[in-house]
């Protein structure tokens, strides 16, 4: 009895430990720094995580694991483990209450899921890479040397930090640098420059030993900043798109052009500007001609010999079209009506799952809301909102990768 009140006791003092902050965690890196600190000394950065993260173990930029302490407004506070992922835009968590749960996941993953899609675990793949190179089949194994890249970049890596040059035989300095050389050569779609400078430093290995080591661990830490930076680069490319769409908004002659540089054609090609779910939107000029034939036969008066513009695409089944209006027109009831009637004949060229619709502008007037309230699946969305958010979202991530350097 007295060894469990001990116990006991001991367990609520290391509760009182745990309650009191003693720290507070690098946002970047995860590292354990002085509550008064204003810099990471480990590598600098001046952002730190909320107060309820107790320790962080970053996976890669966006992607870490977290101890977290529960809110007490639903219970007693605990600690557990969240899994966070930061994207364009905002964060999201999940969190882990106890071991047993993740257990499961980890089961259902490893035994169930990753198999059926076809993931292979590293220890798997690196024996594969063993067998067919034993049995002389050096060039089948380019296969597995590729998969062992993509689904587990830090691979090599690790497999650098783990060599100690003074440990090992000369003979086994060349076995690192056959398997480093059968690396590069399956990396035939890496960047050029890189895999130079990879095959270089692989010839230095057996002279050079801990140098050579050195240089290529700090090669592939480059290597991992490469995808960050390929990143960067599509994102500002999108903020060019953004920039490009503002500029023809203002230009009155884009809506009236039918080109690709007209503005619904910039907008079918970017359709992430409008919502992040379409930019896999597959653009359907069949189905856009179709309607617009069907339109101008239904009204010839209207349309005359020019068929309606408008943006018009597909997402898996789903149908999506926007009809965009000159910044000066007040979006009304009759705009409602007319893009409603584009889904309409849609229908007789394809059966959809579902659709939306947009009417694009800068104003609209006051009526057209109390229709939009008694039709679903009906939306109106403004330029000014379309590139402030949009603008807003990539600015946040360019800015969070260059405060890391990785820009």
């Amino acid at each position: 009895m007295a060894a469990k009140k001990e116990v006991a006791s001991k367990r609520k003092v290391a509760k009182k430990k745990t309650a009191r902050r003693t720290h507070k965690v690098c946002n970047r890196c995860g590292f354990d720094c002085a509550l008064n600190a204003r810099t990471c000394s480990e590598c600098g950065s001046e952002k730190f995580a909320p107060d309820w993260v107790i320790a962080k173990r970053p996976v890669n930029r966006q992607v870490s694991v977290e101890v977290t302490k529960s809110n007490p407004k639903f219970g007693e506070a605990q600690e557990r483990l969240t899994l966070s992922k930061w994207w364009p835009g905002g964060s999201a968590t999940f969190h882990l209450p106890n071991l047993g749960q993740w257990e499961e996941i980890e089961c259902i993953i490893n035994n169930d899921l990753a198999p059926l899609i076809g993931w292979k675990p590293a220890d798997e793949l690196v024996k594969s890479i063993k067998k067919k190179s034993k049995n002389g089949k050096s060039g089948a194994a380019g296969e597995d040397y590729i998969e062992l890249m993509d689904t587990h970049p830090d691979f090599l890596k690790k497999l650098v930090q783990a060599i100690d040059p003074n440990r090992i035989s000369k003979k086994e300095f060349e076995d690192v640098v056959e398997i480093f050389g059968n690396i590069s050569d399956a990396l035939t779609n890496a960047n050029a420059g890189f895999r130079e400078a990879f095959l270089a430093v692989v010839e230095k290995l057996p002279k050079q030993k801990q140098r050579a080591l050195e240089d290529l661990d700090l090669l592939l830490q480059s290597w991992s900043l490469q995808v960050v930076t390929n990143v960067a680069q599509q994102v500002k490319a999108r903020m060019e798109t953004i920039k490009l769409f503002e500029k023809q908004i203002q230009d009155k002659k884009t809506f009236e052009i039918i080109s690709d540089n007209s503005i619904h054609r910039i907008l079918e090609r970017a359709m992430w500007l409008v919502d992040e779910r379409y930019w896999l939107l597959q653009s359907n000029n069949t189905l856009r001609k179709f309607i617009g034939e069907e339109m101008s036969k239904k009204d010839k008066k209207k349309y005359g010999k020019k068929r309606p513009d408008f943006v018009c695409g597909t997402v898996d089944n789903k149908l999506i079209i926007l009809e965009l209006k000159r910044p000066s027109h007040s979006l009304t009831v009759e705009d409602l009506n007319q893009l409603e009637a584009y889904t309409v004949i849609a229908e007789d060229y394809k059966k959809f799952t579902s659709y939306e619709g947009y009417l694009v502008g800068s104003k609209e007037d006051s009526e057209l809301h109390r229709y939009l309230r008694r039709r679903s699946g009906f939306k109106v969305l403004h330029y000014a909102d379309i590139i402030e958010k949009t603008m807003g979202r990539y600015k946040e991530f360019l800015d969070a990768i260059e405060s890391d350097g990785g820009a």
